[in-house]
């Protein structure tokens, strides 16, 4: 499956997708895997039921609840008090004690939310980094083609495996690119701000992002080589572990707080892309059937159904390995996308900003320093001249150092080597631009990783009309004994639509529910 433009993952096809009416829950290298039963045991997340118990997983979020509301003084006082009552002097102190030490995401004891006393150890932001050499570069005997490459474009890039722990300790510290921002602060704007969105928007956008993406690769890396042979699984890791190993993916991406409308009101990947969508006219995907309408968020909920139902349970006989590593690649190319976004938006406002541009400031230089190493991997040159342009230091007491056509033009010209497309990524209509104002003809030799990958309506359980109880996004009924059909699916190549048929029929009957114990060891 190297060319996954030629495995497309189709989950829901329609009349508005093609002329054939249909709704296919499949992917078309999944032909040969047996139909699962749906999530059985989970909640549901921003649209996506949870195969395993991921609660105190999806909890990550209200840490950065907490981290936020350390960054406002309390009322009538000069403390910043954090949740487990404890004030301290400084926004600094009480923002690295909750990334520090955690309080809501529970690995040990009862599961608590804002430091609840059956918690005996927490889950925390920091070991998302500080663990991420050992993690980021597990190994299932994979050749380095299946390695987690966008985690290693980060490493190249920061020459630290803790590049987000580094980033959070500057931004706290006043060290680093913090330590000279003379030139402009009290002038254009308070630095002081600018690190307070360094610290928040680094806590989801370098920190969990990523460790997100760690969840899904490991994953999807497993089944892979164990469909090739290059690693064996347990029957316990067939049935459990590695579903709920991508359960947790989608758990840390979406948050505990998100209902997939971008409303989750924490600087964190879901809630980012239903924010810059209608910027840049990517909130198309009103087919979302979480409320969302970010093409990004559509395509990661989709690839992440696919990739669950492959793993829920795995076979290693049948090509669900190459279904769930298609399914990775897919959340791969997407998931920087609203970074890249932000860094775009905001290197336009901070542009045009001529007093007060702090918060601005410091959001252009988080949401360029978290997809910078992607474009770095592209060009390492117009990387470099990018930061020197964003950068905290490199600021001068007049504003920025260059122009806002000058800086996107190093984005948008590498944008295909990125291995993304200009219309994916779409144009900043805030900024004044529209999508013909560049050149897409190298769109088409693009990669479609997600080919049409439509999510499914996980909200609601099947046989409502007996059932009175808004319990729905609680858990879902188990599926009837299915049969899989691979008919006809539509591919898109170029500009026309060509059909191919391959009938599939595998029965399957609906599984027990699978264990809940905690598998993250982070």
């Amino acid at each position: 499956t190297g060319n996954t433009a030629q495995t497309l993952l189709i989950h829901r096809i329609s009349a508005t997708a093609c002329p054939l009416t249909m709704s296919l829950r499949i992917a078309i290298l999944a032909a040969t895997v047996p139909a699962a039963a749906l999530a059985d045991v989970g909640t549901v997340y921003a649209g996506y039921s949870m195969a395993t118990d991921c609660d105190k997983h999806a909890n990550i979020a209200y840490d950065a609840k907490d981290l936020k509301s350390c960054l406002t003084v309390d009322d009538g006082a000069d403390t910043y008090t954090a949740p487990d009552g404890t004030a301290y002097t400084t926004w600094e102190e009480c923002a690295m004690a909750v990334y520090e030490n955690g309080f809501n995401s529970c690995k040990s004891g009862t599961s608590a939310v804002q430091g609840g006393t059956g918690c005996t150890a927490f889950r925390t932001l920091q070991a998302f980094s500080t663990a991420a050499e050992s993690k980021f570069t597990v190994s299932y005997g994979q050749p380095a083609t299946l390695r987690n490459e966008v985690a290693w474009q980060f490493y190249k890039y920061y020459g630290s495996w803790t590049w987000g722990d580094d980033w959070m300790q500057a931004a706290t510290d006043q060290t680093g690119v913090w330590a000279s921002t003379s030139a402009w602060d009290g002038v254009m704007g308070d630095a002081e701000n600018a690190r307070k969105q360094a610290t928040k928007k680094g806590a989801g956008f370098i920190v969990n992002q990523m460790y997100a993406m760690y969840e899904y690769h490991r994953r999807a890396n497993q089944a892979y080589n164990a469909m090739t042979g290059n690693t064996t699984v347990s029957s316990t890791e067939k049935t459990y572990s590695m579903v709920h190993g991508w359960d947790e993916g989608w758990a840390f991406f979406a948050g505990a707080l998100e209902s997939g409308s971008g409303d989750s009101g924490i600087d964190w990947g879901l809630t980012l892309a239903e924010k810059r969508d209608g910027s840049f006219d990517t909130n198309t995907a009103t087919y979302n059937p979480n409320g969302g309408e970010s093409t990004v968020n559509a395509k990661m909920l989709a690839a992440s159904q696919i990739g669950r139902d492959a793993l829920n349970p795995f076979d290693n006989a049948t090509n669900a390995g190459a279904v769930v590593w298609d399914a990775w690649k897919c959340i791969e190319q997407q998931a920087f996308i609203p970074m890249i976004q932000g860094c775009l938006l905001y290197m336009y406002k901070s542009d045009v900003c001529t007093a007060d541009c702090g918060d601005a400031y410091g959001e252009m230089y988080t949401f360029c320093s978290a997809m910078v190493p992607i474009l770095n991997a592209a060009n390492p040159t117009d990387a470099g001249t990018l930061m020197d342009y964003v950068s905290p230091d490199k600021i001068l007491a007049t504003g920025l150092p260059q122009t806002y056509a000058t800086m996107s033009a190093l984005i948008y010209d590498n944008l295909n080597d990125m291995g993304l497309k200009v219309a994916e990524v779409g144009a900043c209509t805030y900024c004044g631009n529209k999508l013909s104002d560049y050149d897409t003809t190298g769109d088409s030799a693009v990669s479609n990783k997600c080919g049409f990958a439509f999510p499914v309506d996980e909200t609601a359980s099947t046989d409502d009309t007996a059932d009175d109880d808004d319990d729905d996004c609680k858990k879902k009924d188990k599926a009837a004994p299915a049969v899989l059909a691979v008919g006809v699916v539509c591919m898109f190549l170029g500009a026309a639509f060509a059909t191919f048929g391959l009938v599939k029929f595998n029965a399957a009957k609906a599984g027990a529910a699978v264990p809940t114990a905690e598998m993250s060891k982070v």
